[in-house]
């Protein structure tokens, strides 16, 4: 691993790096301003600003929003982890987009979203793997 530095606020810092964050930062830090561009986060087929990725403070936070910071390396983050997405459908198989939904963790804990277009819900990360439970509506514990 090499050291880098990236901006962190408005100081500099030096933090450690893996290839991975410290080329995305690299490359994407020093593209131009392009308001009409679109970027594509590769996890969630999901587009938004290009800028958005450009104005990032760190390669991981690129990758991130990107959708591979599955593969960094640095800053001792696990490579095993677990997230899953649902996608809710109806009895007929058709997709339910702009849905509102609740995801309950084994843990108790609740988080609520409304699915996107193609009737899928955000991704739900885990340390380990476990069982989520997906229920239409919000529901309270």
């Amino acid at each position: 691993m090499e050291l880098l530095k990236q901006r962190s606020g408005t100081n500099w810092t030096v933090e450690e790096e893996c290839d991975l964050c410290r080329i995305t930062y690299s490359i994407y830090s020093k593209f131009p301003p392009m308001p009409h561009a679109q970027a594509l986060n590769a996890e969630t087929g999901e587009f938004f600003p290009f800028d958005r990725v450009r104005k990032m403070k760190s390669g991981y936070a690129m990758a991130e929003a990107l959708g591979y910071a599955w593969a960094c390396n640095c800053r001792e983050r696990s490579q095993k982890h677990f997230d899953q997405q649902f996608t809710l459908r109806d009895s007929a198989g058709r997709s339910l987009p702009q849905t509102p939904y609740t995801v309950r963790f084994p843990s108790g804990e609740l988080k609520h979203g409304v699915t996107d277009h193609a009737g899928r819900t955000a991704r739900h990360r885990t340390r380990d793997g476990q069982q989520l439970a997906v229920y239409l509506g919000h529901r309270e514990a």
